[in-house]
């Protein structure tokens, strides 16, 4: 029986050829026309029975040549790929970081081996389930922990979250990813904020004014940034909350967000201070009138120099939604520089307020 357009002397030279060479060619050959053709069950039950016997050649070549043609295809049977993901790293490797052949319990056996470069393959992996991610985080190693937190298709529950906020306390690398998950529950991620934070002021000892005020800047800046453009209102309060339940939302926060024209987080920082409903503050914030604004500001907490701040961006911000034009956070900030300069109060605020708006981070949309 023929296997689709494979010839039978292909089929005999990768199974029996006396060269390694000859086999390996053939058998990369095989893959290629194989891979993403619709297979009848008896082709199936073939094409199974020439795979099978290739995963045991004795030449790594060969056994390689079929992991990395059929790495991508469905129609690499579990059975051979469960062989290949436990042969040597050079054929396991690219099995374990794509093949839709292998399910999560075999994932799992693998990690509970802790392979390292096997592990880091896994932890790469396209839509790992909740249960393999945990796995990753249990059985890996910190390098590919580092590259499970950075795969934004993994899926990572919230317990498992809450223990990666704990090995980010003794190791950078881990925080940082997990500061770029948009999807790092904002509680955590406010934690995370603040060893980050931490962790420059021990690096900065002994401790200075100097030094303490660098540290806290980041932790402003950090906190005014992470609010991301595209979440959710529940997730934008959430972080707030976090933040108000820490004890970390202060004045300086709301004035970078406002100078980067997050009016969403502002609002309901803002609505949160003063004990009203964010559709209120919502409106006072929307309102052309200042009077309201000020007031709530006041309310707030907000000193005079952040208060003149949140005024002013409130200001550009509303300019800028009557033009229609899209506007970065970048370029936004560089409107609120202008702006400043020619301000009132500049002459005893200019200084405090370019720190606030200067935060040293890439475009990112309003």
């Amino acid at each position: 029986m023929a296997l689709g357009p494979v010839p039978n002397e292909m089929i005999e030279t990768a199974i029996g050829s006396p060269s390694t060479e000859q086999r390996a060619l053939a058998a990369q050959a095989i893959g290629r026309m194989v891979r993403d053709l619709p297979l009848s069950d008896a082709e199936r039950r073939l094409s199974s029975q020439i795979f099978e016997v290739l995963s045991r050649d004795v030449a790594e070549e060969v056994r390689r040549a079929l992991a990395v043609t059929l790495r991508l295809s469905k129609n690499l049977p579990p059975s051979v790929a469960n062989r290949l993901i436990n042969d040597i790293d050079s054929i396991a490797v690219p099995i374990l970081a794509s093949s839709p052949s292998v399910d999560d319990a075999a994932l799992i056996a693998v990690l509970r081996s802790r392979a390292g470069i096997k592990t880091q393959a896994i932890a790469t992996r396209h839509r790992l389930s909740k249960k393999v991610s945990q796995a990753v985080i249990t059985f890996g190693d910190s390098h590919a922990i580092v590259s499970l937190v950075a795969n934004d298709t993994a899926l990572i529950s919230k317990d498992d979250a809450a223990r990666l906020v704990k090995l980010a306390e003794n190791d950078d690398l881990i925080r940082d990813a997990a500061l770029r998950r948009q999807d790092m529950p904002q509680d955590l991620a406010v934690a995370l904020i603040h060893q980050h934070v931490e962790t420059i002021d021990e690096n900065l000892a002994p401790v200075t004014d100097a030094h303490s005020r660098i540290a806290q800047e980041t932790g402003e800046r950090a906190q005014a940034h992470w609010s991301s453009a595209d979440w959710s209102p529940d997730a934008v309060q959430a972080y707030v909350n976090a933040l108000v339940d820490r004890r970390r939302l202060d004045e300086a926060t709301i004035a970078r967000a406002a100078g980067q024209g997050d009016w969403r987080f502002v609002q309901l920082a803002l609505a949160k201070l003063a004990g009203i409903s964010s559709s209120k503050a919502g409106m006072i914030v929307l309102d052309t009138r200042t009077f309201g604004l000020n007031a709530l500001l006041q309310r707030s907490g907000l000193g005079t120099a952040a208060r003149e701040l949140v005024l002013a961006s409130a200001g550009a911000f509303r300019d800028i939604e009557r033009s229609g034009a899209y506007v970065s956070r970048t370029r936004f900030q560089r409107l609120m520089s202008e702006r400043i300069a020619s301000h009132p109060a500049a002459t005893d605020f200019g200084d405090v307020w370019m720190n606030w708006l200067d935060d040293g981070l890439g475009p990112q949309a309003v």
